[in-house]
């Protein structure tokens, strides 16, 4: 069986996204979305701004999120996208945008998830009945962004809020440690979305968290749609948890 028959069999979601490069295409992105038979895909903003992004570019990012959704459809699943280090700002953009049918927070890298005023947004976003998505990347050489959080870090937040739900990004680059530092934190999936796609990092995650706490995502534009979707086929696991995997976990997130 080729891979596209094999995907035919599953439902699938790309739970990480962004509407940077060809993905501002409308057109471009509903033909992919049907090209890969996905039945959504979130859009966690084109991140307008850079590492520190001021209020204005914030606004202009969740704008162009909303643009694109209103454009392709239902299938777009929208995240609000904020810089906690602008707390009062950050707030009002998840009472707008939850009015505005997003579903979810995003963190980049504008503060540490130990920040206080993570914690506040946070705690906004929670309060609403969202997860929260945050970028996380441990670097074991190279210089980081200031503010970019490590993987122990998301574990620190998480335990702050048990109630909460969040999905750690990346695995936090190097699998190995990302997984370790979250495994003990119930609250907190995982993708492996814009990572070097090694084989054993699916099977890590799902030996050390469980078949309900990683979900597919890619990246995409960034990154090789069926590189990425080929590692969860690939697995040698029931089709039941592969399913969980590219779509059962985020829909069941993000309630859809």
């Amino acid at each position: 069986m080729g891979l596209i028959e094999e995907l035919q069999r599953f439902r699938v979601i790309d739970a990480h996204a962004h509407n940077w490069s060809l993905f501002a295409d409308t057109a471009y992105l509903s033909e992919c979305l049907d090209r890969f038979a996905l039945r959504g895909i979130v859009i966690l903003s084109n991140l307008t701004g850079g590492y520190d992004p001021t209020p204005k570019e914030i606004v202009q990012s969740n704008e162009d999120t909303a643009r694109l959704r209103d454009a392709v459809g239902e299938r777009i699943l929208p995240f609000c996208y904020v810089n906690a280090a602008y707390p009062e700002h950050a707030l009002a953009q998840i009472d707008y945008w939850g009015g505005q049918g997003f579903c979810a927070l995003k963190f980049w890298v504008s503060q540490h998830a130990t920040d206080e005023r993570t914690s506040v947004v946070t705690e906004a976003a929670l309060a609403r009945g969202w997860p929260v998505l945050y970028h996380a990347y441990y670097r074991p050489h190279g210089e980081a962004p200031p503010n970019e959080a490590p993987p122990l870090e998301i574990a620190e937040l998480a335990r702050r809020f048990p109630q909460g739900q969040f999905i750690m990004a990346h695995m936090g680059a190097q699998f190995e440690h990302g997984l370790r530092a979250i495994e003990d934190c119930a609250n907190v999936a995982v993708d492996y979305a814009g990572s070097i796609n090694e084989n054993g990092a699916y099977q890590l995650g799902l030996e050390l968290l469980g078949p309900e706490r990683v979900i597919f995502g890619t990246d995409l534009p960034g990154a090789d749609y069926y590189v990425n979707v080929g590692r969860v086929l690939e697995l040698d696991v029931d089709d039941e948890v592969k399913q969980l995997v590219l779509a059962g976990n985020i829909e069941r997130i993000l309630q859809l």
